[in-house]
């Protein structure tokens, strides 16, 4: 079965490609932007200073790391499995969602 990984909110979400399906969700200990990378048959999700190991199979969460001092900004992950086109990919990718997330935050700051 395809599937497709989504982070959003601080959940990490499980579709079923075909029709959308959802098939699990997992609820992190943040409600941010929540950056994934895929990874064979996990799923490396960070949110709110905290980097998660989720299994892609059935969403329970299988460590997570504080990451102690590095604080709470946007957190580019890449493995040593991904190819470097991938890993580029996804740092284009995140940068752009963190641009989009500032421009919303500034459109909505100077609406109010």
């Amino acid at each position: 079965m395809e599937k497709i990984y989504l982070g959003m909110n601080g959940y990490v979400v499980c579709l079923k490609q075909k029709n959308g399906e959802e098939i699990w969700r997992t609820k992190l200990k943040s409600s941010q932007i929540t950056n994934i990378t895929l990874d064979d048959d996990k799923i490396y999700a960070s949110a709110g200073g905290h980097l998660f190991c989720v299994n892609a199979k059935n969403g329970k969460i299988i460590w997570e790391n504080g990451l102690s001092g590095l604080g709470y900004g946007a957190c580019i992950i890449a493995t040593s499995n991904q190819s470097a086109s991938v890993i580029a990919a996804n740092i284009q990718a995140q940068q752009s969602a963190s641009i989009a997330a500032g421009a919303g935050a500034t459109t909505a700051a100077t609406s109010s």
